[in-house]
């Protein structure tokens, strides 16, 4: 059973900020560092040091050539990963303070994904393997429609979450993960609640696996009948930016693993817990080693 991974690459530009800026003003920065990130390169990576075989497919600029070095390697595959001859790669703007972040996104070359190239790389894949998307590339209704068609299993972190969504068809998606904002819009739920949140997801998208993580409260776990909560494990937080993309590359891969959903869900909750304790995105992910 293979992982594709139709993800984003992003170059992260990170500001240590006093306090989040406020508009009309200007304010220095304690410190600056330029990472490699993006929601799809984090959780390839996070998939692999937990010891899937992963498989990233998407769309870099000519300046983004030393994300295929990168994810190479951590051991992910990237015969998939085509250079854009239009844009270039896809960058975010990050300011962190006192443990949390804000984040602006530019899609660069993770807009330039259409149908030509999902059909040249799902015609790889077929029955029992795994689509992992985000929401940070184009081309997602018929990404999932396709993979569908071919029985592919669907996990969809609708991260960033917006009006879209609602527009893919997620009559296709069998796993669902989100954090309690991505799950409030997602349930259209009026409860800022993580656990009425997820009761709202789960009469929503019934017959669905449902995964809210929210931070310090932990997260919820529903396929069925079975429904439980898995604590946080109680940290300091130097920088959150990776905590959710380390959460669902590690939950798929223990599944795929043949982990219970309980096992996988607290082998999640403690990659994120030492993924927060480090600055970055991708390298602050624990390997597997590091975590047993």
């Amino acid at each position: 059973m293979k992982v594709l991974n139709f993800g984003s690459l992003n170059i992260d530009h990170v500001y240590n900020m006093p306090h989040f800026t406020e508009p009309k003003e200007t304010q220095s920065s304690l410190s600056y560092m330029r990472n490699l990130g993006g929601k799809g390169l984090n959780q390839s990576i996070a998939l692999a040091k937990a010891g899937a075989e992963t498989y990233h497919a998407g769309r870099i600029g000519a300046d983004g050539e030393v994300f295929r070095t990168y994810l190479e390697s951590y051991g992910v595959h990237t015969d998939w990963l085509e250079t854009s001859e239009h844009s270039v790669t896809g960058h975010a703007i990050i300011e962190t303070c006192e443990g949390e972040n804000r984040i602006i996104l530019y899609g660069g070359a993770n807009q330039e994904i259409g149908k030509e190239l999902i059909d040249r790389v799902l015609e790889h894949f077929g029955a029992g393997d795994v689509l992992l998307v985000q929401n940070e590339i184009s081309g997602m209704a018929y990404l999932l429609n396709k993979a569908h068609s071919k029985d592919m299993k669907i996990v969809f972190n609708t991260a960033p979450m917006n009006e879209k969504v609602f527009s893919y068809p997620l009559e296709c998606v069998d796993t669902f993960i989100v954090n309690e904002v991505e799950g409030r819009a997602l349930a259209e739920s009026d409860s800022d609640d993580p656990s009425m949140i997820i009761e709202d997801l789960r009469r929503k998208y019934p017959g669905k696996e449902l995964i809210l993580t929210a931070g310090t409260d932990g997260a919820w776990y529903s396929s069925g009948e079975e429904f439980f909560h898995q604590d946080a494990f109680p940290v300091i937080a130097v920088d959150t930016t990776a905590a959710g993309d380390t959460f669902t590359g590690y939950f798929l891969a223990m599944k795929l693993l043949g982990k219970t959903p309980q096992e996988a869900m607290a082998m999640a909750a403690r990659a994120s817990s030492m993924t927060v304790q480090k600055a970055g995105a991708a390298q602050s992910i624990p390997s597997l080693e590091e975590l047993l």
